[in-house]
C-alpha cells in the first residue's frame, strides 16, 4: 500500500526517470536477513502475458542476491524483498556519502561494474530456473494447468531491462 501511494503521489517524476537508476544503502544493523548485495527490479522485454500464474507482478521480477551469489529472494518473494527495501530505504532523502563514495572507488567511478554484473547475471540465471520450476509445476494445479508459451519465458539478461537497482554495503 506505501508503494502504491508513493506511485501515485510521484507518478510524473517516475515515468520522467530514466532506467538503471540506483542508490546505495547500509545492511539494516536489526535483520540479519539483511546482508551486503543488490536488490534489482528486472522488467521482461518481451510480450508475456499469460505468464501471470508463474509471476504475479509479470512484466516485472525482484530479486535480492547477495555478494556472495546467494539469491536469498527470487522473484517468487516480492513481499519479502519490499519489505528489505522498505527497511533500508524508508525516510532516507539524503545519499549516505561514505557509501558512495566507497561505491565510486571500488567501481572506479562506475568504469567497472563487473562485480554487479556478475551478480546481476547470477540473479537472471536463477530467476529463469525458478520461472522454469514453476511453470513445470503449473501442470500439476489441477485441470487448468498448462504451460507458458516457450517463446514468453525467461531466459537471459537479454530477456530484460534493469529497470532500477538497490546496491547494500
Amino acid at each position: 500500500m506505501e508503494l502504491a501511494t508513493y506511485i501515485e503521489a510521484n507518478k510524473a517524476k517516475l515515468e520522467e526517470a530514466p532506467f538503471g537508476l540506483y542508490a546505495v544503502v547500509p545492511p539494516h544493523p536489526e535483520f540479519q536477513t539483511i546482508q551486503s548485495g543488490a536488490i534489482y527490479c528486472l522488467k521482461q522485454r518481451i510480450e508475456a502475458s499469460g505468464n501471470e500464474a508463474v509471476n504475479p507482478l509479470q512484466p516485472y521480477f525482484l530479486v535480492y542476491i547477495r555478494d556472495d551469489g546467494e539469491v536469498r529472494y527470487n522473484f517468487t518473494s516480492p513481499k519479502q524483498i519490499l519489505e528489505i527495501l522498505r527497511t533500508v530505504s524508508q525516510g532516507k532523502v539524503e545519499p549516505y556519502a561514505q557509501l558512495c563514495e566507497l561505491f565510486d572507488t571500488e567501481t572506479k567511478n562506475g568504469e567497472d561494474m563487473s562485480q554487479y554484473s556478475d551478480l546481476l547475471n547470477r540473479a537472471v540465471t536463477a530467476i529463469a530456473a525458478q520461472f522454469e520450476r514453476k511453470n513445470a509445476g503449473n501442470l500439476f494445479a489441477g485441470r487448468g494447468g498448462k504451460l507458458t508459451d516457450a517463446g514468453k519465458q525467461v531466459k537471459s539478461a537479454g530477456d530484460f531491462e534493469l529497470i532500477t537497482w538497490l546496491v547494500i554495503k
